[in-house]
């Protein structure tokens, strides 16, 4: 087996930051040790924190880490299997196990051999500000408590979120790869798409895409087609061969390194009814709207509402519109969506009102009229921004315009 493999890596001097600015907020917390649960679910979302600080993760690896304050971490995969593999994939971490018995009885037996069963030790996956359920299971966090009497388990909430929320240089090139290619999967749809094709041909040519050109399963990838589609592409694709006439809306996240942007667009195959383009304009135009006011030290809830008001103004509904941090996640900070404002309200809290440098995010406007078939069709658009010391800047390079295939 070869010494090293071919996947995208980070440096160890990203890995030093990352280390240092975690285990300042231990400091700040009086934690004497993390449980990171890098739990593959959502398209592997719950891993981030895990991976942020080891490297592992993807194609729905379980990872937990042992983080203590101070000395080395303990990755721990699902099977004995995979350790030699995830040892040679990145070079982080070198202490990477299989887990030994039930998670509790490892994780648990890891803190008592570092000597740890009175300390304080700070959980992720227990629920927080932005993932309120969490996603480490019950009986694990009750397990661990039976065999840990001593400890005091921590709920960090979104502590290493919160630091995740501002992006590196190394982290911007990694995204703008994976911006790359989602414009890619746009480009698929677009040579693909005719009628009488499939719509899981053009689904497979779009992650065929993905997958060529380096990215990294799994990732959402949202597909709708029909003549007349929800304004929101929660389908799967379809064995029913496309007809002329009909509209794709599609939401994708593609994923380089573990990291995931947002793009989507609206195709149609033929001349499209104008409603769709007038809804589609109407997209654009609050698009812009909020991006000239994306800038560090502008209002974030200003921008939004200024979207927000140019939707109204259109006499236009939303599905969804707002904004969402991505990185080795999705729904991160920053995050203020009009479609979830109750629940982003405790975001603009934590992170406050106001853009940064460093911070990436899906800019997503999703329309429909009212007044036109009930409102229940419509278009999408979406795009990844990035705030940089002078502006926003789009990581996309695939044209905003609504998508008219020829047939």
């Amino acid at each position: 087996m070869r010494s090293e493999l071919e996947l995208p890596r980070l440096s160890m001097q990203e890995r030093d930051r990352r280390w240092t600015l975690v285990r300042d907020a231990m400091r700040n917390k009086g934690l004497d040790c993390l449980l990171l649960f890098g739990w593959p679910s959502a398209y592997d979302f719950y891993t981030a924190n895990a991976r942020y600080v080891s490297a592992i993760g993807g194609n729905a690896t379980t990872n937990l880490v042992v983080f203590p304050l101070e000395g080395e971490p303990t990755s721990f995969v699902g099977m004995p299997t995979f350790v030699g593999y995830w040892r040679i994939a990145q070079n982080w971490v070198a202490d990477v196990r299989a887990r030994s018995g039930s998670w509790p009885d490892t994780v648990a037996g890891q803190i008592k051999k570092l000597g740890l069963e009175n300390a304080s030790i700070g959980m992720d996956g227990l629920g927080g500000p932005l993932i309120p359920d969490g996603w480490v299971p019950n009986n694990l966090f009750t397990r661990l408590r039976e065999l840990l009497p001593q400890a005091n388990l921590v709920n960090i909430d979104d502590m290493l979120e919160q630091i995740r929320t501002i992006k590196s240089v190394e982290e911007m090139q990694i995204l703008d790869r994976a911006a790359g290619l989602g414009d890619l999967m746009l480009e698929a749809c677009r040579d693909n798409a005719r009628p009488g094709v499939k719509e899981c041909e053009v689904y497979a040519k779009m992650r065929e895409a993905l997958l060529a050109n380096g990215g990294e399963d799994p990732t959402l990838l949202l597909w709708a087609c029909d003549s007349h589609p929800f304004p929101h592409p929660f389908n799967l694709p379809t064995e029913r061969r496309m007809e002329k006439g009909d509209l794709i809306i599609c939401e994708m996240h593609p994923k380089y390194g573990g990291y995931c942007t947002h793009v989507e667009r609206t195709f149609s195959l033929g001349k499209p009814d104008p409603k769709f383009l007038d809804i589609y304009a109407g997209c654009l135009a609050a698009y812009q709207s909020g991006l000239d006011l994306m800038a560090p030290g502008r209002s974030i809830s200003a921008a939004l509402e200024a979207v927000r008001k140019t939707i109204e103004e259109r006499g236009l509904g939303f599905c969804e519109a707002g904004i969402h941090g991505h990185g080795l996640g999705s729904l991160e900070y920053p995050r203020y969506r009009h479609h979830a404002i109750r629940s982003d309200q405790a975001a603009i809290k934590v992170m406050g009102d106001e853009f940064q440098p460093g911070m990436v995010f899906a800019f997503n406007i999703d329309l429909f009229d009212p007044k036109w078939r009930n409102g229940e069709t419509g278009c999408v658009f979406a795009e990844t921004i990035a705030i940089t010391e002078s502006g926003a800047r789009r990581m996309h390079s695939y044209p905003t315009e609504f998508q008219t295939l020829a047939v």
